[in-house]
C-alpha cells in the first residue's frame, strides 16, 4: 500500500456562514493530527483548492447561470484558513469542479508516484471529499475518509455519502485512531 493524503478546501470561502463553522475547531485540530502523522511517515500530502478564473472561464454552470463569482484565484475567501498545517513539502493542486480529478493532472500525478490509496479529509463530506472518494474508486484507488477529519453542515446527505462509500463500494471510513492503526499495519518502508 502506498498512501496520500488528501486535504480537501479547507479555504476561507467554505466557512463563511456560521452552521459551517460548527465544530471548526475540532475540524482544524483533527486535520491537523492527520497532517502532522503522515509527516513522520513521509506519506506524501496533497493540499487541493477550489479556485476560478475572474474572466468566467473556469466558473461551472451554476455560476455562470446566476453570474454568481466566488473562489476567484487570489481572493481571501480562496486562501486556506491559516490555522491548517501547510508547508513547502506538500503538493498544491488547484480544481474548479467537486471532484479533485475533474479537470486536473490528479490521477496521472498520483500513478506517476506510485500512489494506490487515498486518505481523504476536508470539507464538504457531502460535496468534494465525497465526490473524490467516489472518482477515485472509479479509478481504481483505495480510499479510507477520514470521519474525524471531514464535515459537512448537511449531515443526511453527509450519512448517504458514507453509506456510499462504504457499503457499495467497500471503501473505509475511520477515525483518525484508526487511520494511524491501519497505516502502521499496512504501509511499506
Amino acid at each position: 500500500m502506498t498512501p496520500a493524503l488528501i486535504v480537501i478546501d479547507m479555504q476561507q470561502y467554505f466557512f463563511r456562514t456560521e452552521e459551517r463553522r460548527i465544530g471548526l475547531p475540532k475540524l482544524i485540530s483533527s486535520i491537523n493530527e492527520l497532517i502532522e502523522y503522515v509527516e513522520l511517515t513521509n506519506i506524501p500530502i496533497y493540499q487541493v483548492v477550489t479556485q476560478h478564473r475572474e474572466d468566467k472561464s473556469t466558473w461551472n454552470l451554476v455560476m455562470k447561470k446566476y453570474n454568481f463569482k466566488a473562489l476567484i484565484e487570489g481572493s481571501k475567501e480562496a486562501e486556506i484558513l491559516p490555522e491548517i498545517k501547510v508547508n513547502d513539502n506538500q503538493i498544491k493542486l488547484v480544481k474548479t469542479r467537486q471532484s479533485t480529478f475533474i479537470r486536473t493532472n490528479f490521477e496521472n500525478d498520483l500513478r506517476n508516484r506510485g500512489i494506490d490509496t487515498l486518505i481523504l479529509c476536508g470539507v464538504f463530506t457531502h460535496g468534494c471529499v465525497g465526490r473524490t472518494a467516489v472518482d477515485a474508486y472509479e479509478r481504481d484507488f483505495n480510499v479510507i475518509v477520514s470521519r474525524d477529519a471531514s464535515f459537512s453542515h448537511i449531515k443526511k446527505q453527509e450519512e448517504v455519502m458514507f453509506e456510499v462509500i462504504e457499503n457499495e463500494q467497500e471503501q473505509l471510513i475511520l477515525n483518525n485512531e484508526e487511520i494511524k492503526r491501519f497505516l502502521q499495519q499496512h504501509i511499506r518502508n
